[in-house]
């Protein structure tokens, strides 16, 4: 096939009914296709993203070195849209003023109560991650972090959840992530699909 002439560009994006929406808007997007062709599009939109900030969230992995091997720490966490329990990544959003580095590390102590360290990505800069890009322009960035068992706060974690959250926090060897995943799958547990991903690629790695 041949190279387009021409590369596709955004023309307008702008707001449907939104009245009661508080963290995610519906747009509809007109861009211009790479034929000329003139297009629109709905997508969702988080609203709110801090001007600062390349993203609007983070994702955390968080691995803990034992004598048995890496631990990687998980939560299971009632979605709506999902109807189910979903097992995920320790994540949350940018707050405005914070580096999502520090997010990451704030995220993770409300969440599990764990205090981490972040790893330097071995890029030097973390690439940005679309979520979901044929629905959404909700951004990420995946960030390593590292958890010392010896330090006193991840002795006896305590989560600071926020009304009306419920997560449960698991550990999972590393290695066995992928067989984790389908025995959670076949209890009736959702598996987010960053999660799923990563498995996949560590088991492929074998």
């Amino acid at each position: 096939m041949a190279a387009p002439a021409r590369a596709a560009k955004i023309i307008s994006t702008e707001l449907l009914e939104n009245q009661d929406a508080k963290w995610i808007n519906l747009v509809k997007i007109t861009y211009e296709d790479e034929d000329g062709q003139v297009r629109t599009w709905e997508a969702m939109r988080r609203a709110g993203r801090p001007k600062a900030s390349a993203v609007d969230a983070v994702q955390m992995i968080a691995v803990l070195e034992s004598p048995a091997g890496p631990r990687l720490l998980l939560e299971k966490q009632f979605r709506a849209p999902a109807g189910k329990l979903v097992i995920e990544f320790p994540a949350g959003l940018v707050d405005e003023g914070e580096t999502p580095e520090q997010a990451a590390l704030r995220e993770l102590r409300e969440e599990t109560g764990y205090v981490g360290e972040v790893v330097a990505d071995r890029g030097g800069k973390r690439p940005i991650l679309f979520s979901s890009p044929a629905s959404s322009s909700s951004t990420t960035f995946l960030i390593h972090l590292r958890i010392d068992p010896s330090k006193g706060e991840n002795q006896n974690p305590k989560p600071q959840l926020e009304e009306g959250e419920f997560i449960e926090c698991f550990w999972v060897p590393l290695g066995s992530l992928y067989d984790e995943c389908r025995k959670l799958e076949a209890q009736g547990f959702a598996i987010d699909g960053k999660v799923g991903v990563f498995a996949e690629g560590l088991e492929m790695s074998k």
